[in-house]
């Protein structure tokens, strides 16, 4: 449903562009206000790029799924012309997702399975260079570029393990256990550990009406990876990303 919305947005914006092209689309002249400021709230969708797979030979399934969360925060445009500012913020994110992984190894007869639902935090700041251009009247359109930074402050990981292995004396060993671990606590030596801090690539595009109210859609994708490396294991590679719809208002 949140990637339809999405579509619909960006045709929304072209359609929009496609009605306006004889008209002066940029401003260029200077900025009545060097700073506007304004509040943003929406959903999003996030999820966690991983190469367990290549990794780990024993795994034979890994199935992430992503989950739906919330953020809110305040926006800041640093306006060079009408058509072209700085823009930043300061967010608090609540992101999820879901994951179901399956291992197995001949030599040891051992077959695992592992469920696990992340539910986290992150205080999130971008900075983007926005760029800004008439559709319509009171209707100004807008597509950002830019970077953020991210620091996770606090969630849940809730792991389920089942496991079948053979003994010495040929009997097969049935075990399940239930483990609950704040998401950024986990050391190297566990599964899904990751680190708190984490930085990437920020786009999107929105729509402003009338001058104060706000709709936005955005993709962000991790460019560090935050995953905790155990020596002697594997180097494993993980990577956030999601997609987030905002509202709001512009003061």
């Amino acid at each position: 449903m949140l990637k339809k919305f999405v579509l619909f947005i960006i045709t929304l914006l072209m359609v929009s562009a496609s009605l306006c092209a004889q008209s002066r689309v940029f401003d260029t002249s200077r900025p009545d206000r060097l700073l506007t400021f304004g509040v943003r709230a929406g959903i999003n969708s996030s999820g966690l790029d991983n190469n367990y797979l290549s990794a780990q030979p024993e795994m034979i399934r890994n199935n992430f799924y992503w989950r739906m969360g919330g953020q809110i925060g305040g926006s800041v445009d640093l306006y060079l012309r009408n058509f072209l500012s700085i823009q930043t913020g300061f967010f608090w994110e609540n992101r999820a997702f879901d994951s179901a992984l399956m291992a197995a190894d001949a030599d040891t007869d051992y077959m695992g399975s592992m469920f696990v639902n992340s539910r986290f935090n992150y205080f999130h700041i971008p900075v983007m260079l926005s760029l800004k251009f008439n559709l319509l009247p009171g209707l100004v359109g807008e597509f950002d570029f830019g970077a953020y930074y991210a620091i996770g402050i606090g969630g849940k990981k809730k792991q389920h393990s089942y496991l079948a292995f053979g003994d010495t004396d040929g009997n097969l060993i049935f075990d399940t256990s239930l483990q609950e671990t704040g998401y950024f606590d986990a050391t190297s030596k566990d599964f899904l550990a990751v680190k708190k801090s984490d930085f990437g690539l920020k786009t999107g595009a929105g729509l402003t009406f009338f001058e104060h109210y706000f709709i936005g859609v955005y993709y962000q994708r991790g460019l560090k990876n935050i995953a905790k490396q155990n020596a002697g294991s594997p180097h494993l590679e993980f990577h956030n990303s999601s997609w987030s719809v905002s509202l709001g208002y512009n003061f």
